[in-house]
């Protein structure tokens, strides 16, 4: 039961418990003080009386002084409602005086025994009817010795009536001070502690109801006081706390763990209130590239900034979170699927607008929409929106695509997949016939390193899939010369340092070419470093070691070997084959990866060993670059 008592309650009734039984505890204690110095005010009255007594018998030793005497104070005394003498008479104890005549030589009764034998004194109290009368019993003294005893009886009716009176007064003075106390306790306890307390908790409440925080600000006592300044200090910690742990740092927003938990809240108020709710998975595109070509600092600003275009232009009933690395997502509660396209579509047009500022890589947006649920249910909500964005970049990115397009989507992606592999071996094709033109070297030597490095990865173990992403950027790894000039490329004296650093930059060209094509993305690396050196001296970036990517290491050796083997501008006569060989082991550690050299060395040997043709010739047989399928190297 006491638990279902409000705080408040409790500590009134504590302190009206205690002031209550305060007040009793005076009030019993004051009665019984002032009825026992009642009592001692008669047993003195009495006392009194038998003092006389003893005094006029002890001058006489006459009875009849005595009956004079008790007839006297009878007279005097209202209050006196009857006086015996008892002494012994005849053997025996009787009455000899009385202000009763009646009573004279009646026996004495055997409650005197004590008295009569002792001398002790006995009082009594007894109520006849509604009177109150004392009795008191007293030594008759002769000589100092008791020879008789003296019975007195009063009527201390109007005594009593003044000690019930006065209690009464007492009981209700004292409950009215109990009152007036349990009041000004209450005021002083509901304002100094009971108030600030249930502010304190009123204010708990609301934080946990998630509503809007205020300061609790008290005018309570200093302990009290105090503990509304932690609590708000507390509060404030909290919420930084789980403001940081649902905010992206990076961007502000919200991030994927408080998109989980209102995603979920927001489902339940769509099946709550029967209203349609929109999710929109947003990816940026060509990021990487965009990361490749500025900088990850630039990345950083780019989706900095297009957390503000969607902030923007979004509706304020709309929540926008950062889901992981490239992508955002938007929470639209209340909205069908034509409302939801609607903000997609501006938003991604605005982002595609203002990525238009970038130097090297446009920035755009494709938008996936699922809406709840008349698309899917709850479960599989986030993947509908997540397939219908991957739908949207896989039909050339910039645009927006909802759950309902995706069975339209399904039946022309084979179609679209065929001819997106032609073109792109057709662009392939039309790239190396483009460099072909500018040096006539190029194309015999950009074939060679792709069949060299296709070979040597195949003999490492490495996946097919592997193998023709370095075979392609074989292909392609001097595509990047076509932003070379022609005196330069095909100059037989040595370079000047202007000029070297001309031809030092045609992997970075080269990549930028071919970033535009996505599904030559896995190559790009190979392409861009296939210069770089273990030793940190190559370009365009002074990778070391294991930094530089496999593929591109492969690349290194196949090129550097065809290189020497066959005709340049600036050395009409090639290599020997051993002579090559050598010079690749003194590059080992330094200019090649070791490893990577004595695999590339020991097939050199085995076709050797197989073959006593020219071994550029048995290269020369193998399958053609163009008959590789594209399709699984397809981001």
């Amino acid at each position: 039961m006491s638990k279902k008592l409000s705080l408040q309650t409790k500590i009134i009734l504590l302190f009206s418990t205690v002031i209550v039984a305060t007040m009793s505890v005076a009030i019993i204690f004051n009665s019984y003080t002032f009825n026992d110095a009642m009592k001692k005010t008669y047993v003195s009255q009495l006392k009194g009386i038998t003092t006389t007594i003893n005094g006029g018998y002890e001058e006489s030793r006459s009875i009849d002084n005595v009956q004079t005497i008790f007839d006297y104070i009878k007279h005097r005394e209202e209050n006196v409602i009857k006086l015996n003498l008892h002494t012994m008479n005849e053997n025996e104890h009787a009455i000899i005086a009385s202000t009763d005549r009646s009573l004279i030589g009646s026996s004495s009764p055997d409650v005197l025994t004590p008295t009569l034998n002792s001398g002790k004194t006995l009082i009594s109290h007894t109520k006849n009817q509604d009177i109150h009368i004392v009795r008191m019993v007293a030594p008759l003294l002769e000589d100092g010795m008791s020879v008789g005893a003296i019975e007195l009886y009063l009527d201390n009716s109007n005594e009593m009536a003044i000690i019930q009176d006065r209690i009464k007064w007492m009981t209700i003075v004292g409950i009215l001070i109990s009152l007036i106390l349990m009041i000004l306790l209450w005021v002083i306890i509901r304002r100094l502690l009971v108030l600030p307390l249930m502010t304190l908790r009123e204010a708990a409440v609301s934080i946990q109801r998630g509503k809007d925080y205020e300061d609790v600000e008290l005018n309570a006592s200093q302990e009290i006081n105090e503990v509304a300044v932690a609590f708000n200090e507390m509060v404030y910690n909290l919420e930084d706390r789980y403001q940081k742990s649902v905010t992206d740092p990076l961007t502000g927003i919200y991030n994927s763990a408080y998109f989980k938990n209102h995603l979920s809240d927001v489902i339940a108020s769509s099946k709550r209130l029967e209203q349609p709710m929109a999710l929109l998975f947003c990816d940026i595109d060509n990021f990487k590239r965009l990361n490749d070509h500025e900088g990850h600092i630039y990345g950083d600003k780019v989706l900095k900034s297009i957390s503000e275009v969607i902030l923007k232009h979004i509706r304020p009933q709309d929540t926008v979170c950062r889901y992981g690395g490239e992508e955002f997502v938007i929470i639209m509660p209340n909205t069908d699927e034509m409302t939801a396209k609607s903000v997609a579509e501006r938003v991604r047009h605005m982002v595609a607008l203002n990525g238009h500022e970038s130097i090297l890589t446009p920035i755009t947006i494709s938008i996936g929409i699922a809406i709840f649920p008349d698309d899917t249910d709850e479960e599989n909500l986030v993947h509908m929106a997540d397939k219908a964005m991957y739908t949207a970049k896989s039909l050339g990115k910039n645009r927006v695509v909802t759950a309902r397009d995706l069975a339209t989507y399904r039946s022309q992606d084979y179609t679209r997949k065929t001819d997106d592999q032609k073109w792109i071996l057709d662009t392939i094709i039309s790239l190396t016939k483009t460099v072909e033109l500018k040096d006539s070297y190029t194309h015999s030597h950009s074939e060679m390193v792709s069949k060299y490095a296709g070979t040597l990865a195949s003999s490492m173990g490495l996946t097919d899939e592997e193998v023709k992403k370095i075979s392609i950027a074989g292909l392609l790894h001097d595509v990047g010369k076509i932003g070379v000039p022609d005196h330069i490329l095909n100059k037989e004296d040595r370079l000047t340092d202007e000029e070297y650093e001309m031809m030092k930059s045609h992997p970075v060209l080269g990549y930028n070419i071919l970033a535009c094509v996505d599904e030559l993305e896995e190559t790009l690396p190979y392409v861009l470093y296939h210069h770089e050196r273990p030793d940190g001296k190559g370009y365009p970036e002074g990778l070391k070691k294991d930094e530089i990517p496999l593929g591109a290491r492969i690349l290194s050796v196949a090129d550097a070997f065809h290189s020497m083997t066959s005709e340049r501008p600036y050395r009409k006569a090639p290599l020997s084959i051993e002579t090559a060989i050598k010079e690749l082991k003194k590059g080992k550690g330094t200019q090649f990866d070791s490893e990577i050299v004595d695999q590339f060395i020991k097939v050199i040997e085995e076709i050797r060993l197989q073959s006593p043709e020219d071994v550029v010739d048995r290269f020369n047989r193998s399958c053609p670059v163009t008959n590789w399928d594209l399709t699984n190297s397809q981001k």
